[in-house]
Formats: C-alpha cells, structure tokens, sequence
C-alpha cells in the first residue's frame, strides 16, 4: 500500500513537473519537507535519535506494554526535545558544574593559604617570643647604701 502511494507521488511528481500540478506537489512534497529538516538543528537531531533510541529500548524490554507506552509518551518527549535545544542544556549542566568545580577549587586554595599564614605567624610568634626572652637577663641592682640615719624605719606601733 505504502508502496503504491509512493510510486504514485513520484510518478505525479515526473509527469505534472511543469504544470500547476506537478509546481503545487513540488512544494507540499518537497520544498515545505526540505524546509522543515533545513531548521532542525545537529542538538534537535540528537534528541530526536535519543527519543528513538528510547522507544526502541521501551519496545525490546516491555514488547507490547512498551510500544503502548512509548506510543502514550513519545509526543510529549518529541515536543520537549523540540522546544528545547537538548545540547544548550546539555552545555549549561557541563557549565554550571564547571562552575561550581572552580569555585571549589579557588575557596580550597584560599583555606591553605590561610592556613599557611596563620602557621607562619605562629611561628614567628612564637621564634620572636624565644629570642626576646633569652637576650633579657636582668642585672643585678645596685646595692642600697645603709643609712645614716640612727632610727629604725617607722612602723606602726600598737598601745
């Protein structure tokens, strides 16, 4: 059947090529396909190979209940894949984890180097504190010369 009608479509296509017929079939058949498939995109082809390929997995691991159910999802999924530019998503997922992967790395760099000048003002800290009191020895101080004086210190005295 499919066969014939197509046989048919070529046969009008050669026959009526110059007439209004045959410019009329030109363009439903031809021009107006070659136009749609001209817009697809290479992420909108991937996309739609990926619905394809789930629905051939749907069909080989449920059978029947998989073409009932590929047959119930695939408008849905070929509009998603349609309205959205799988591969734009694809590129903004890769991006953002890209993102978050620097972002990782640039607050791991900047706890080691805090970390590292922290340790490093400890430590000299800590050698400033060893050489300041080691140079320090007290000197002896001068002896108090007695006094000349006859009466004892005052203190307190109680009656």
């Amino acid at each position: 059947m499919l066969l014939s009608l197509m046989l048919l479509i070529v046969l009008g296509l050669t026959v009526a090529d110059e007439g209004p017929v045959g410019i009329a079939l030109r363009r439903w058949l031809v021009e107006a396909p070659a136009r749609l498939l001209a817009r697809l995109s290479r992420g909108r082809m991937l996309g739609l190979g990926l619905v394809v390929l789930l629905g051939v997995a749907a069909i080989l691991l449920f059978e029947a209940e998989g073409v009932r159910l590929f047959s119930m999802a695939a408008p849905d999924m070929i509009a998603w894949v349609l309205m959205f530019d799988v591969t734009v998503i694809f590129d903004l997922v890769i991006l953002a984890i890209g993102l978050r992967a620097v972002a990782g790395w640039r607050g791991l760099v900047r706890q080691r180097d805090m970390a590292l000048s922290r340790a490093g003002a400890l430590i000299g800290r800590i050698r400033r504190g060893a050489r300041s009191r080691g140079g320090r020895t007290r000197k002896p101080g001068a002896p108090r010369s007695p006094s000349s004086d006859g009466e004892p210190d005052p203190g307190f005295a109680f009656a």
